[in-house]
């Protein structure tokens, strides 16, 4: 390989001030106060929003389960069902938090923020390898992100993943452009994130990995070079280490976990339309090609950018470019590319691509104009300013998504020894906060209180029943607190 192509590889650490560091212009400090911002922003809302339906609250209740009733091998939607859609990794990391700091929704969402503050870190490393002056402008770019504001604080599987994903494609990258000692310990870092992207998505992470490199292997046109320096048996062996033992443990204890996760989460999810094997959700399916309105909408603020450049890009020769933004836009495109045909996606499913392209865009900031680097840092403080000032509305509109108010409802109304029956089928959310204390009774009598109860009804009811007002305790989006006559 002739390492003369790639320009030399900087350490992967935090970035240091020079010893002569200029002042920030203008642009830069409105950008770096956005920031911030809406970091405290994002951190309010994990303390205060309740984990909504589905996907927060069917995620938080497993963590939960785990905490509760002990389910730390295979997770648990409740006592009785296993959940055999995810492996455990997210699920570890939310019931450690909770174990640290209490059942509640911060604990809940703490990982995801960390694992989204490692990820700005990587994306720093990559800024340095394109020798951008300021590499800490990745972060007001994904904060001012909604895609990447929105996992940065969710119970979710996403942006653990994220943080596996580039972390490997850095670690790829070095091991690239090493030699030595060093190249191997690059290498074993790489094969490490292999092992632990099994135990967070499994086949789905793999690809993520893969397809950017082999994307970039066949634009530089060493396929098989480039397999040789990142390949290790002894990598292969580290990875296989730290998954392989709890993917035979999970089908020993429950048999059957295998066929559905492998053949139904990996394929028949994304190659069959209208997929109805999901025992846990809904399979979500869209549009050919949805992937791009949601690419669009999720980064919305830099979408010019994303244009702008990608033309730039490809009205250049290959060899116009450095590697580095070549692999950059491997890792930016191949996922993007890869959603395309799929229908069963969610809006989330672009969010690995938002890292690397991050760099790109601090890179155009750096390098466009003073009027637009102002302007963009007058808009991107302004766009902080309006999310800060949305925030009571976001509040109500996931607490219209979530059972917690109507069960806190239940809490201070019912007098000791009261039961809490849902004649509608509880959400994940109903489950989380109530700690197993409810009852799902589909025939739960509305006109005697023989069984000491409040009953939770649709919310049609209320007029169908013609419940009286003084029975009434709670009335929420979909769902009502009454008291039987």
């Amino acid at each position: 390989m002739n390492h003369q192509a790639f320009p030399k590889s900087m350490p992967f650490a935090a970035p240091s001030l020079p010893a002569r560091a200029r002042p920030l212009p203008s642009y830069a400090w409105y950008l770096l106060g956005a920031a911030l911002l809406l970091l405290a922003y994002r951190i309010g809302l994990m303390a205060l929003l309740p984990l909504a339906d589905t996907t927060e609250a069917r995620y938080g209740e497993i963590a939960r389960q785990a905490v509760s009733n002990g389910f730390w091998l295979m997770p648990h939607i409740d006592p009785q069902t296993p959940f055999f859609a995810k492996p455990p990794l997210s699920t570890w990391a939310s019931a450690v938090s909770m174990q640290m700091f209490g059942i509640n929704e911060f604990a809940a969402r703490l990982p995801a923020l960390l694992a989204s503050l490692l990820a700005i870190v990587v994306a720093m490393a990559f800024a340095q390898e394109m020798k951008l002056r300021r590499s800490w402008l990745v972060a007001p770019v994904l904060a001012a992100s909604p895609l990447f504001f929105l996992c940065a604080g969710a119970v979710m599987t996403d942006a653990l993943q994220m943080v596996i994903i580039v972390a490997a494609l850095y670690f790829a990258w070095r091991t690239l452009n090493t030699v030595g000692d060093a190249a191997f310990k690059w290498r074993l870092a790489f094969w490490s994130m292999v092992g632990l992207g099994a135990l967070c998505k499994g086949l789905a992470t793999w690809a993520l990995i893969g397809l950017p490199l082999i994307a970039y292997a066949l634009v530089e046109r060493r396929p098989w070079q480039m397999f040789r320096q990142v390949f290790s048996w002894g990598g292969l062996a580290l990875a296989l280490g730290i998954f392989m033992p709890w993917y035979i443990a999970a089908e020993y204890t429950h048999p059957g976990f295998l066929n559905y996760f492998i053949i139904g989460e990996h394929f028949s999810r994304f190659l069959v339309p209208g997929w109805k094997g999901d025992q846990y959700g809904i399979a979500q399916q869209q549009p050919m090609g949805a992937i791009w309105v949601f690419w669009s909408i999720g980064m919305l603020p830099w979408l010019g950018v994303f244009i702008s450049e990608l033309l730039r890009f490809f009205s250049k020769r290959p060899k116009q470019s450095l590697p580095i933004e070549r692999f950059l836009w491997c890792a930016t495109l191949a996922p993007l590319l890869f959603f395309t045909f799929s229908r069963n996606i969610i809006w989330t499913y672009g969010l690995t691509a938002a890292l690397p392209f991050s760099v790109l865009v601090a890179r155009w900031l750096e390098n466009t104009s003073a009027t637009t680097q102002s302007r963009t840092g007058i808009s991107v403080a302004m766009l902080a300013v309006l999310a800060l000032m949305c925030g009571p509305y976001v509040i109500s509109k996931a607490s219209a998504n979530s059972d917690r108010d109507l069960i806190q409802a239940f809490h201070h109304m019912a007098a000791p020894g009261t039961q809490l029956a849902y004649r509608v089928r509880p959400a994940y959310s109903s489950d989380y906060y109530a700690r197993n204390a409810l009852h799902y009774e589909p025939d739960a009598a509305l006109s005697k209180n023989t069984r000491n109860e409040l009953v939770v009804i649709d919310r049609s009811e209320l007029t169908r029943q013609a419940i009286p007002a003084d029975h009434i305790l709670f009335v929420g989006k979909s769902r009502a607190l009454v008291r039987p006559e």
